[in-house]
Formats: C-alpha cells, sequence, structure tokens
C-alpha cells in the first residue's frame, strides 16, 4: 500500500490500479490532486517570475548562450559525439514497443519503436563547457516554476535522437501523452537547427493545468486502464487522441522548431509529443529532466 505515497504510476501495481479503490473512492484523481497541491505549496515558498511558463506549461529560450560560448559548447559535444559513435556504431532495431537500454561505457542507447536514443554522460573533465551549463541559474528558476524544486544538474546528458521508418515500428513517444501523474521537468539545449522535418517537440499550450474536466479524464483514463480498455500498456504514462483534445478545452499541440543555441523547457504533465520526421533525421541536444518526488511538501 505504501506505493501509493511513491512515484509509482504503473497500473499493474495491486494498489495503484485497485479497481475498488479506484471505481468507488476515485483513488488515481485523489493522488493526482494530492500531488498538484503540494506542488503548488513548493512553488509558493520560492516562487519564480516566467510567467509564460506558467501560462503555457512550456518556454522556449533563444540564443541562450553567447555566441563564443555557444561555439565552443557545439564543437565540445559533436566532438565527443563523433568519438563515441565510432567507438560504439549505432544499432538497428525491428522491434516494437520501447526497448531496453544497451548500455557501453560512457553512455546508453534505447529504441523507441524505429526511434534511437542515444544519451552519453557529461563527465566534467572531459566535457566542462557542458558541465558547466548545467548549473545555470535559469534552470533553475525555471525549474522551480514547474516543480517548485531546483534544477539538478546530475540530470543532464548529451541526447542524440535518430527517427527511424514509423511503419515497421512506430514510435509510441510520437503519440499525444503525459508523462505521469505529477507536474515533471524535461529540457532540450538544441546545438543543431530543429525543423519540422527533424521531428520537434511538440506541446498542447495549457494542457499542464488541472483543471477539472482534465481530473475527470484522469479518473475515467485510468478506470480504462484498469480495465484494459482504451489505453495500450505504456505503464501509467496516459495517451490522448488529438481530436479529444477540444472535449477537454484545448488546443491542438504546436511545434517548437528553434534555430541552434536555443532551451526548450517543458512541464511533461501536459500532453506533448515527438514530432513525425523524415527516416534518419537527427537532433542534438543537452538535455536534462527531474521527476520529483510528488508528495514532498518543502523545497529548497
Amino acid at each position: 500500500m505504501l506505493s501509493l505515497l511513491t512515484r509509482t504510476k504503473s497500473f499493474r501495481d495491486p494498489w495503484v490500479g485497485h479497481p475498488m479503490l479506484n471505481r468507488r473512492w476515485q483513488l488515481h484523481r485523489r493522488r493526482v490532486q494530492l500531488a498538484d497541491s503540494l506542488c503548488r505549496w513548493r512553488r509558493w515558498l520560492k516562487p519564480s517570475h516566467w510567467k509564460s511558463l506558467e501560462r503555457d506549461g512550456f518556454l522556449v529560450i533563444p540564443n541562450l548562450l553567447p555566441d563564443p560560448a555557444f561555439l565552443a559548447l557545439r564543437n565540445e559535444v559533436e566532438e565527443h559525439l563523433a568519438r563515441a559513435n565510432a567507438a560504439h556504431p549505432l544499432p538497428s532495431n525491428d522491434q516494437a514497443g520501447f526497448q531496453p537500454k544497451q548500455p557501453f561505457p560512457g553512455g546508453f542507447d534505447r529504441y523507441d519503436g524505429g526511434t534511437l536514443n542515444r544519451f552519453l554522460h557529461i563527465d566534467p573533465e572531459q566535457l566542462p563547457c557542458s558541465a558547466a551549463l548545467s548549473h545555470d541559474p535559469r534552470l533553475s528558476d525555471c525549474s522551480r516554476q514547474v516543480i517548485g524544486l531546483p534544477a539538478d544538474h546530475r540530470k543532464l546528458d548529451i541526447y542524440l535522437t535518430v527517427h527511424g521508418e514509423e511503419r515497421r515500428t512506430p514510435d509510441l513517444q510520437k503519440d499525444l501523452h503525459r508523462d505521469t501523474f505529477f507536474r515533471a521537468l524535461k529540457f532540450w539545449i538544441f546545438l543543431r537547427p530543429v525543423t519540422e522535418q527533424d521531428g520537434p517537440f511538440e506541446m498542447v499550450p495549457g494542457s499542464h493545468r488541472l483543471t477539472s474536466a482534465r481530473l475527470r479524464w484522469e479518473q475515467a483514463t485510468a478506470n480504462a486502464a484498469i480495465q484494459h480498455q482504451q489505453q495500450p500498456d505504456v505503464s501509467g504514462s496516459f495517451r490522448i487522441r488529438e481530436q479529444d483534445l477540444a472535449s477537454l478545452g484545448l488546443p491542438p499541440p504546436v511545434a517548437l522548431t528553434c534555430p541552434a543555441n536555443t532551451l526548450v523547457l517543458a512541464d511533461v504533465f501536459g500532453f506533448h509529443r515527438r514530432g513525425r520526421a523524415l527516416p534518419g533525421r537527427e537532433r542534438l541536444s543537452l538535455y536534462g529532466w527531474n521527476r520529483p518526488y510528488p508528495f514532498l511538501p518543502l523545497s529548497w
């Protein structure tokens, strides 16, 4: 029963997915509301000034770094990536669904259907520019606006996305979804331009807000997941059809294309997806995240 007070989101868990507690007592709805209330309290204790982030659920900051600093960062990452690719050639995959991690020294690969995700860990001695950026105060300021906690400099990696063939091995990350039942943070500092053909991050503006319609949808979707209806098993990361957004009073998603040297940051309790892309197209970024303990009452 203690799993109810953890990050556990999978409805395979006997308590999280308890049929009677959800049908009669709306357990999932209550967990969502409690997590949201505590997050609001943490944010109130140490407020931030990024009002557009609170309004839309995402933020785009172009020209994040001065040109000399950005060029040094990009060159550092591109050279490190080239060495990693030479030592560990990109693997292939013909299996649908989320695949397990394939670790190698200094990082790991993971497939989402046909999409390859290559993560390279940041060693401050080898990658000083990348490591320094993890302490940028703007990241913590934005993080407080989303989750009521500062950014965690340890949760930053080099991230290469390589899009695959969607017809044979579809990527479930390209379906609109929210990551978990509480507010969580993801951000990308793009080192190359991101065009429509590169599969940009897409977000539904305002979908991070916990409205009464969203609460009803959360519980109804939880009940369907427990009964193995409508939702595929994605371990509690709920999907939504684009045509159903209007019933929640939400607009269509927007594609966040951007030039290099742009920070894209989002509250992934909101509905989002990886955009469609041509096979073989790549995105390169520094990627950070923070999925906090949802029932934490205090900030620091």
